[in-house]
This record gives C-alpha cells, sequence and structure tokens, in this order.
C-alpha cells in the first residue's frame, strides 16, 4: 500500500505530465543567422515550428521590435494542430544597413510567450576585399575613364560614403579607401610623403581636378565628382592639420 505523499506525488506528476503533452509550440530554432550581400533589399526568414502536444494552440500576437521585420503569418489567432509541422515567415528590409543587424519578434499564446531572435551580417562595400579579376577590371575602367569610379557598381564605395561627410571623416572614406588599402594597388601612391611635402594649394588643385596623366580623377562636383567646394576645404584642411601633427612628431 501506497503512503499519501507518494499518492499526491503521483497524481501531481500525472497532472504536469499530462498539461505538459497538451499544448505546446516547439521550434526548430530560435535565432536565425545568416549573411547577405550590401546589395540586398529584402530577406525573407522562415521559422520552422509544430505543435508538440495533443490540443491545438492559439498564436494570438506577434509583436515585432522594428517596423523593418513584418511576419507574414495567417490572420491571427492562428490556429496550430498538433502534429504539423509549420512555418512563421517574417520578411526584414536591411535596405541601406551594413554590420550586424539585430532585431526580434515574440510569438505570444495563451500559455506563453516566445522570444524569436534575426541577426544578419551585412557585407560593407567599403572593407570588403577585392578579388583580383575585380582590382584588375576596376584599374582597366579607371585607365579608360578616370571618372570610372563614380559610376555604375563603384558608386558603393565611391560615391555613397562621401555623402555629408567632412574632415577626417571623409578623408577616410574618399582618401583612405585607396590610398591607405592594405591591398593598395602598386600603381596608386602611398600619400604619406607627400603629406609632408606638400601644399594645401597643392591638394585642393589635386583634389578638385585630378591628374590629366593618371588615374586619379577629379572628385569636385564641378568635375563629374561627388565633392562639394565646402567638402574639399575640409579634406584639405585635415590634411594640412595630418601635416602638422607629422612634423610634431620629429
Amino acid at each position: 500500500m501506497i503512503s499519501r505523499a507518494t499518492f499526491i506525488f503521483i497524481i501531481v506528476f500525472c497532472l504536469f505530465s499530462f498539461s505538459s503533452l497538451k499544448a505546446d509550440l516547439v521550434w526548430e530554432k530560435e535565432v536565425a543567422e545568416l549573411e547577405a550581400s550590401h546589395e540586398t533589399r529584402i530577406l525573407i526568414i522562415r521559422f520552422p515550428f509544430s505543435n508538440s502536444g495533443t490540443d491545438p494552440v492559439l498564436i494570438t500576437e506577434i509583436e515585432t521590435s522594428c517596423g523593418c521585420i513584418e511576419p507574414m503569418a495567417p490572420e491571427l489567432p492562428w490556429t496550430i494542430v498538433p502534429g504539423v509541422t509549420q512555418e512563421l515567415e517574417v520578411k526584414v528590409n536591411i535596405r541601406g544597413k551594413k554590420g550586424t543587424f539585430q532585431q526580434t519578434l515574440e510569438v505570444v499564446t495563451s500559455d506563453k510567450a516566445t522570444e524569436l531572435g534575426i541577426k544578419v551580417e551585412i557585407e560593407d562595400p567599403v572593407h570588403r576585399p577585392m578579388t583580383p579579376e575585380e582590382r584588375n577590371g576596376n584599374l582597366a575602367q579607371s585607365k579608360a575613364d578616370r571618372r570610372a569610379i563614380f559610376k555604375g557598381s563603384c558608386i558603393e564605395c565611391h560615391v555613397k560614403p562621401t555623402h555629408r561627410k567632412y574632415g577626417m571623416t571623409l578623408y577616410e572614406s574618399a582618401c583612405g579607401i585607396c590610398h591607405e588599402s592594405e591591398q593598395r594597388a602598386s600603381v596608386v601612391p602611398d600619400l604619406t610623403e607627400k603629406i609632408k611635402n606638400e601644399s594645401k594649394e597643392y591638394w585642393r588643385e589635386w583634389i578638385t581636378k585630378g591628374k590629366e596623366d593618371g588615374l586619379m580623377p577629379g572628385f569636385a562636383a564641378s568635375e563629374g565628382g561627388p565633392l562639394s567646394s565646402s567638402q574639399i576645404s575640409t579634406l584639405v584642411n585635415h590634411i594640412a592639420r595630418m601635416k602638422r601633427e607629422q612634423a610634431n612628431e620629429k
């Protein structure tokens, strides 16, 4: 004969086991991690799940952390019957984003809420290393047309990053991308010595009009480039500051 305490334990255990089987959503993954090109605008991410219980589960609400993610679920409440695998599709707008993009959504049922995560590593076109084929193709285009870096796919690296940039940040976006790159082409000069020796007038002329006998195009808007006169002025002043700092280091 079992004791009263043992009997109560068995009853509680059975009730708990029954309730756990009654209704429960099981997600194959609760965090979706993926990579995307900088040219990607929309992603469709799928979260497979199933009802492992014996009774239907009602999804009553799906809340998102950002308007850039949109659950593509049926009309709520969404009834999930036992034993059938479903997918929650989520439309993600990553247009204009770069680096690590992270958002969440919360799936609410009558019993509990489950948080799902989205993590997308978006390629940064400015820092993505070019392949040898891309580099050779770009050099050939620049030799044929110095302004080629302001056209086509080159806009992503040489035009867009300069928008609303001034001084040091403009130097990094407009000059550093080529002249200070770890993969700097041999035909692209290292500016270290030039900065030590050249005047502000030299830099203003070179940045504005480029070099007729080289690959350097004019960056001024009047020459078909992306920079305003005020941007060029702050760029020249920053280079002059770099020259002073180099002199002080001696």
